[in-house]
């Protein structure tokens, strides 16, 4: 997946989200860890463009202490959980679990740019850019560069 397929898959997203999430939800958006966060800057940017205001996009580190990495006001809102991809879905159910401890939220969605498939846990997108039902020995990393998304590359173990 390269950078122009990436920003057509992430202005499609938008599109979806703003469907779903109607005029009068104030929206909430999480990036999980970095790649996460970087995927969702760019997705809020689309969204910010449909919507015609600025929209809050925070990153939020799942493997640390919520003491280090709390979590916005999340009740009665619109939260977007956003991650580069999804596998087993242990980083996006662990998110979930942080937030529904301290909050309510109005509606949780999930956006991703790439589905593996093979969950461990029960989560579904509805949101999600392409679907790549990986092999054993097959992974799929997001590459950065400047903290932007750059392509998405899978990887073959031999």
């Amino acid at each position: 997946m390269d950078r122009p397929r990436m920003q057509r898959t992430l202005h499609r997203i938008a599109i979806q989200v703003w469907e779903r999430m109607g005029n009068d939800k104030e929206l909430v958006i999480l990036g999980l860890n970095e790649r996460g966060y970087a995927t969702a800057l760019e997705l809020s940017g689309n969204i910010t463009d449909l919507l015609g205001k600025d929209i809050s996009t925070h990153q939020y580190e799942v493997s640390r202490n919520s003491s280090e990495t709390p979590l916005p006001d999340c009740n009665d809102k619109f939260v977007l959980l956003v991650d580069d991809v999804i596998f087993s879905g242990k980083t996006m159910f662990d998110a979930l679990s942080a937030i529904c401890s301290m909050y309510e939220p109005d509606i949780i969605e999930i956006a991703v740019l790439i589905d593996r498939g093979h969950r461990k846990y029960p989560l579904l997108t509805h949101m999600s850019g392409i679907i790549v039902p990986t092999k054993a020995g097959e992974h799929i990393e997001v590459m950065l560069k400047d903290s932007k998304l750059k392509e998405a590359i899978l990887f073959k173990n031999t």
